[in-house]
Formats: structure tokens, C-alpha cells, sequence
């Protein structure tokens, strides 16, 4: 792995893989946690899989949250995702035959409906009050699968647009984007508050990553979190002299993120997807989607397939830099900060708003005008942005 770390040394390397296990259960110490202990996971919208692996018809298990899902397509199309241990006497319903839009459990036949009732028992013509397992909101964008997962059981309080430069391999144009993700998911152990604070943490720019960042800007707005930035990228902007790259990325809600990347010299743009799901308190499952695009005159379309790819892998080795520290680290409820590090102390108590009671939020102390420059904004309307940062609202005025 690429950085300035040292990492050749095979016993330093050890040393950091027995130490990183000793500080688990520090950092679970102080993670959100409901009134009886157990811990407490964000409200939200929260990726649970690529569309292309749920087959109409076809039930699948899936563990997030710390339990057991049921998710499946209909014949309609349409995914549903409920708890997966049936109310009768608890087998998994994953195991079970999807009927139509109905799913039969495997042990005695009860049949549920998508919103988690029991509709059928083949052997009982009277239906228990009880016979209803939890469902889940269910969204499908970008050929991604969305749940919405609330402690407090509320319906969704905000919405995910899907990308319009996104388009699957299926559709006629593409605009002069790649067609469908340049893709991977990996398995993380560490818990999803390393991720999310990983937005506004300028500081780690340049040693972890080589970007040499000039301005950064944050953004928030209610759910939504993101940076603006440009500067010198000695990896992804590294191919012409003084190029440079600027960044648009936003975050809807505490775990489903866009990031847009132009450079200088117009040589390729780039539409990142990232989204993460916790697996249980110290477990996250990451995906990572890439699409580029870049003059038609000069790349034919085996071209930029090519190049898509070598940027998702090139993308995964710098995303690995990442994880070698998450997995390492102490989390620092109370860490000393500078100037230079980014507003890690506001996003922190933007980040509480998923793990906490609807009626104790306010979005409103979350919010500047940040939102709306494109990332060719950064670029062709530097000045009338960075003259704008000094009449906009206050970020976080708590």
C-alpha cells in the first residue's frame, strides 16, 4: 500500500495487528447505545446491496444491524426486505420460497406479504393478531438497494436523488459516461463514525493520500454533509504538469455519499458512489462505484472502460490507506484538534442527529449554502465561491 507510513518492517506490522484487537472493546465503550445496552444503529437510508443480487424470485439472507435479514424481488420487480425469523417458531425465512410477491417460510408454509403480515397458514384458517414480522422501507437507485432503518420505526424523513449521470448497461446513451459500475465491496472492522468522519478530515489529505488540498470548503444542510475542495492530486491529477483536481462530494445521511471529480485539464471526469452498513457494533460492509468519462475524440469506448477500471483499482489502493488506520485506531471522544484538521467537532454533533430521537432533533442548526456549486464551479467560478463563504449562513450555530 501506497503513503507515508512505513509498513516494511514485518514485526512493526505485526505489533499493529495484536494491538489493533486490544483497543476493540475501548472504542466500544463509546458508541451509541439504546437505554438497555445494546448498541444503537443510525436512522437512515443504508445501502444493503447491488440490484444485481437480488433475482426476482430468489430469497436472500443478509446481516446488518446486528440481525438477520430476509431480502427479495417479487415478481414485480419490486425488492422487499424484512426480519428474516419468522414469529411462529422462528426459522429463517431466507430459507423460504418466494411466491409471486409473497414469501413462504420453509418450516410449516406460513406465507408474508412485503409488509411483514402473515396473509396464509395452509393448515389454519384464522391468522394470529401477532403473526407479523418487521419490513423495512425499501428504495432501488443507481442499481443499488436501499433500506430504511429507524429504532423508533418511523417512515423515511428524507429522500436520496438518483445520480442523472448514471446509467446501466442497458440504456442506448450514456452521455458520454461509462454504463454501469466499476465496482467492489469490502469488509471493515471498525464502526461507521470512522467513515463518516472521514468527510471533513482535511488534515489526513496530503500525508495518506497526496492531495495537496488549496481551499476547502464544508457543506451541510439538514441530512446532508459533504466537502468542496481543489488542489494538487500527486495520484489522480498527476499526469499533467501543475494539473489540478477539484471535488464536489456530498453525503445523504449518515452512510450514502456521491463524489464528482474534474480536473484542469479536462482529461477524464469522474462520479464516485460509496455507501456503508453496519454488520453488528465494530462490523461495516463498504461498497465503492465508479464511473468516468472523457472526450470522445480522444478515447474510444474500450478506451475508457479500461480507464474506469484502472481508476476504481487505483480508487481501492487508496481507500486501503483508509482502512489500514481504521482498524487500527482509538476512537477520541475528546481528541485535540487544530486548525488545520477540519471541522471534525461540528460534524461530530452533525452525525448525532441518526442516533438520536426524531423529537430531540433540529435540523435546522445544520445548514450554509454550500450545497448547490457543481464541482465545474469550483473550477471556472473559484472567486464568486470563495467570495460567497464570507455572506453565508453560519454552519452549525450550536
Amino acid at each position: 500500500m501506497a503513503g507515508d507510513f512505513e509498513r516494511g518492517n514485518a514485526e512493526a506490522v505485526e505489533s499493529l495487528l495484536r494491538s489493533s484487537a486490544a483497543t476493540v472493546q475501548r472504542n466500544l465503550m463509546t458508541i451509541p447505545r439504546l437505554a438497555d445496552g445494546s448498541p444503537r444503529y443510525a436512522r437512515g437510508w443504508h445501502m444493503v446491496g447491488w440490484s444485481d443480487e437480488f433475482a426476482v424470485g430468489k430469497a436472500a439472507a443478509r446481516d446488518y444491524f446486528g440481525q438477520r435479514l430476509v431480502i427479495y424481488r417479487g415478481e414485480d420487480g419490486r425488492v422487499r426486505c424484512m426480519d428474516a425469523f419468522c414469529p411462529h417458531l422462528g426459522a429463517d425465512l431466507s430459507a423460504g420460497t418466494v411466491k409471486g410477491n409473497l414469501l413462504q417460510c420453509a418450516f410449516h408454509n406460513w406465507t408474508y406479504d412485503g409488509s411483514g403480515q402473515c396473509v396464509k397458514i395452509p393448515y389454519f384458517d384464522k391468522i394470529p393478531p401477532r403473526a407479523k414480522t418487521r419490513a423495512y422501507p425499501v428504495k432501488e437507485i443507481n442499481e443499488t438497494v436501499l433500506i430504511w432503518h429507524d429504532h423508533e420505526g418511523g417512515e423515511p424523513e428524507y429522500d436520496i436523488p438518483a445520480l442523472q449521470e448514471f446509467h446501466p448497461k442497458t440504456d442506448p446513451d450514456s452521455a458520454g459516461w461509462t454504463k454501469g459500475w466499476h465496482r467492489f465491496k469490502i469488509t471493515i472492522k471498525t464502526h461507521p463514525r470512522e467513515v463518516i468522519e472521514n468527510i471533513v478530515d482535511r488534515g489526513h489529505l496530503l500525508p495518506i493520500h497526496g492531495f495537496d488540498v488549496d481551499h476547502w470548503l464544508p457543506v451541510w444542510n439538514g441530512h446532508l454533509c459533504g466537502e468542496l475542495m481543489w488542489g494538487k492530486h500527486t495520484r489522480l491529477a498527476a499526469d499533467v504538469q501543475d494539473d489540478k483536481l477539484y471535488v464536489r462530494a456530498l453525503s445523504h445521511g449518515p452512510s450514502y455519499q456521491y463524489t464528482w471529480q474534474i480536473q484542469d485539464s479536462a482529461q477524464f471526469d469522474s462520479l464516485i458512489l460509496t455507501s456503508w452498513c453496519p454488520v453488528d457494533e465494530n462490523t461495516l460492509e463498504y461498497w465503492f462505484g465508479v464511473i468516468v468519462k472523457a472526450n470522445d475524440a480522444q478515447f474510444t469506448p474500450d478506451m475508457l472502460e479500461a480507464a474506469a477500471e484502472q481508476y476504481c483499482k487505483a480508487s481501492y489502493d487508496a481507500f486501503m490507506e483508509d482502512v489500514y488506520i481504521w482498524e487500527r485506531k482509538l476512537y477520541r471522544s475528546e481528541p485535540v484538534l487544530c486548525g488545520g484538521d477540519g471541522p471534525i467537532a461540528n460534524l461530530r454533533r452533525w452525525y448525532t442527529q441518526f442516533y438520536t430521537d426524531r423529537a430531540q432533533v433540529n435540523v435546522s442548526r445544520y445548514f450554509n449554502n454550500n450545497e448547490h456549486w457543481t464541482v465545474e464551479e469550483l473550477r471556472d467560478r473559484q472567486g464568486v465561491v470563495l467570495a460567497a463563504q464570507a455572506t453565508a449562513a453560519t454552519a452549525l450555530t450550536v
